[in-house]
């Protein structure tokens, strides 16, 4: 084929009729669309577009609803409805009234789309008082593939009947047909001041595979934050579970049932009964949740399957930090006996502090019905000073094979602490299902005590991690829950432990560094590590990571480059040590931009012997440093040496 056929079919791969269109509360839908003539309405302008269209909203407030219905672009050439240029866009729906029949309402609804992506909306004010309407600010139903949902605010998205059986959603993704709804995108976004009745702010349910719910920040909200669901019967039962997909680095608090008629509460001074986790799986499967962040939220993560039979599996919870939530950092399991189990899940390098601020007494971690086959290991479990409990199985009701915990599940390099004794932290454990008080429900003080009653957990310690800030206050910072060179959590984790393809600890580092494992959601790295982490994702170097490795090929080894604060990928030899003559001085320039390192300048005659050099070193107080050579006849070679 020659190159101009393959420009020809480079020509005709693009959509011919791409266009971007714009719209304003100002235009007029008699308009041309442009830049210049923006039309007025979304109801005007969504039927006009097709795939690689652009659709542009101006600054200003739209009174009405934005419905998508198979509406489909391609993965080259979606269909693109975002704020223009970065404009307060507001589809608002405080004049509109929320329909009483026909289910879900969504402000903003794609049903059966395909490459349809929303950036930069503010979609809000979307209210009711009457228990037959589901008020929903984002609604995304039906099929589809190549969703995104980037950028976007949805608030404001009130359920204000006090009648128990009431719903609403901030974003409800449901995959409702046999065919899913497929690489869905949802990144962030912030998703807030909601009222959803017995509903979730943030839901993926039934037939929704391969998705990322990332970068995501909701926050006081009266019922769940973030819920992948399975087993409601959204979608034909062979489909009928979220699966596949990813909860990452998303920001999670206030979110606290009490708000809630549907819960016994009120919608101002609260009261009602706290059971809403931060982030939920609730029948869901396959799923890793990892690197995100849960406080003053009733739960912080919890793994359960509400439906009897059902299955919460598969699931991978690591690298999160769970602090400060009203009941456990972590609750997994059915809630009585007639609900789904949690099998096949592991739950490791997770820090959880002080949670249990309510004194409820289900400790860091509450355990419930039906657990099999899980696995908690490199876990830091900081209890609340009120209680000192831990690890918290006490069940009641059903039968008592129903109760008793079974052995499948593993404990093991976990780090216990709080400010009293290792002899009084609290475990709970219902062994058998019967015998003793509350059918069979156990305390154990201490970790000897605990390891017998559960079977494992015998490397874990009872130990201060070590954390950055020493005691982490009540409004603490991420960074306060780091680890310091010297902290029992450093290299205390599971011997040959490997990490799973791009795992990251929570502040994005690479999860093994110093060949083995921290314990809790932070890696610790010296310098060299984390600069070797950041170019090379190789914190304890190998090719082309190592000390003398020359990657970039432009003469300087690697930690000489580390030295200099360079860039070992590429040659930016601009930074590296250099000289210069000024008259009969000849003048070695370098930096020390590394300070845990040793620094040498030498000087050769015959490039031989490099004794140290002579000259006092002098610096500008801005990490700039030089030595003056006098140059007196023959030649001279200077060098910096650099050394760990």
């Amino acid at each position: 084929m020659n190159l101009r056929a393959l420009c020809t079919l480079a020509l005709l791969s693009l959509p011919l009729t791409a266009a971007d269109y714009h719209l304003s509360p100002t235009g007029s839908d008699a308009a041309a669309g442009s830049e210049a003539q923006p039309w007025k309405t979304l109801a005007h302008a969504v039927p006009l577009l097709a795939a690689g269209d652009t659709l542009h909203l101006h600054a200003g407030v739209y009174a009405e609803r934005l419905l998508l219905s198979g509406k489909s672009g391609t993965a080259v050439a979606p269909i693109v409805i975002r704020a223009w240029q970065g404009a307060a866009a507001a589809i608002d729906g405080g004049t509109l009234t929320v329909p009483t029949s026909g289910g879900r309402a969504g402000l903003v609804e794609m049903k059966n789309c395909n490459h349809v992506h929303l950036r930069g909306l503010d979609i809000r004010n979307y209210k009711t008082t009457s228990a037959s309407s589901i008020p929903t600010g984002l609604l995304i139903e039906g099929s589809g593939s190549g969703l995104k949902v980037l950028d976007c605010k949805v608030h404001e998205i009130w359920q204000s009947s006090t009648t128990k059986a009431s719903n609403g959603f901030g974003v409800a993704v449901y995959g409702n047909t046999a065919t899913a709804i497929d690489g869905l995108v949802i990144d962030g976004n912030e998703v807030h001041n909601l009222r959803t009745g017995q509903s979730e702010s943030l839901v993926l349910n039934g037939n929704v595979t391969n998705f990322t719910v990332s970068r995501n920040h909701v926050h006081h909200c009266n019922n769940i934050g973030i819920d992948m669901i399975g087993y409601e019967g959204s979608a034909p039962a062979a489909v009928d579970r979220a699966r596949d997909g990813v909860a990452r680095d998303n920001l999670v608090h206030d979110i606290d049932s009490a708000y809630n008629p549907g819960y016994g509460g009120n919608f101002t001074t609260g009261g009602g009964d706290r059971s809403a986790a931060g982030i939920y799986i609730d029948g869901g499967t396959n799923i890793i949740v990892e690197r995100n962040r849960v406080y003053g939220s009733n739960f912080g993560i919890e793994l359960a399957s509400e439906a009897a039979g059902g299955f919460t599996d598969h699931i991978v919870m690591r690298d999160n930090l769970l602090h400060h939530n009203h009941k456990a950092g972590i609750i997994m399991g059915g809630y009585d006996h007639q609900r789904g189990t949690t099998r096949n899940c592991e739950v490791r390098n997770n820090t959880l502090y002080r949670n249990d601020t309510d004194v409820s007494h289900g400790g860091q971690i509450t355990l419930q019905f039906y657990l099999q086959d899980n696995a908690f290991k490199n876990n830091i479990l900081w209890a609340s000073e009120a209680t000192g409990q831990m690890v918290v199985h006490y069940v009641e009701g059903g039968s008592a094979a129903q109760r008793a915990f079974s052995t499948s599940n593993v404990f093991d390099y976990n780090l216990y602490y709080y400010g009293g004794s290792e002899a009084a932290i609290e475990f709970g454990l219902n062994r058998t299902g019967s015998g003793g008080g509350n059918q069979g429900n156990t305390t154990y003080s201490g970790l000897a005590a605990w390891r017998t009653a559960v079977g494992s957990d015998a490397n874990s310690a009872f130990l201060n991690p070590g954390f950055a800030v020493a005691t982490p206050g009540a409004t603490p910072a991420a960074e306060d829950f780091k680890i310091t060179p010297a902290a029992a959590a450093r290299d205390r984790g599971e011997p040959g432990f490997v990490p799973a393809a791009a795992e990251k600890d929570y502040f994005g580092k690479s999860r093994r560094a110093n060949g083995r494992v921290d314990v809790g959601a932070h890696e610790f790295m010296t310098g060299l590590q984390a600069w070797r982490d950041t170019h090379f994702s190789l914190p304890d170097g190998g090719p082309p990571a190592g000390n003398d490795d020359d990657p970039d090929a432009d003469g300087i080894r690697n930690l000489v480059e580390y030295s200099q604060g360079m860039n070992p990928t590429l040659a930016d030899l601009h930074l590296a040590p250099s000289g210069s003559m000024a008259g009969s001085v000849f003048r070695f320039r370098y930096r020390k931009d590394a300070p845990e390192l040793t620094y040498a300048v030498q000087s050769s005659t015959d490039l031989g012997t490099w004794p140290a050099a002579t000259p006092a070193e002098q610096g500008d107080g801005s990490g700039n440093y030089w030595r003056d050579f006098p140059m007196a006849g023959g030649n001279r070679f200077v060098r910096l040496s650099v050394s760990p």
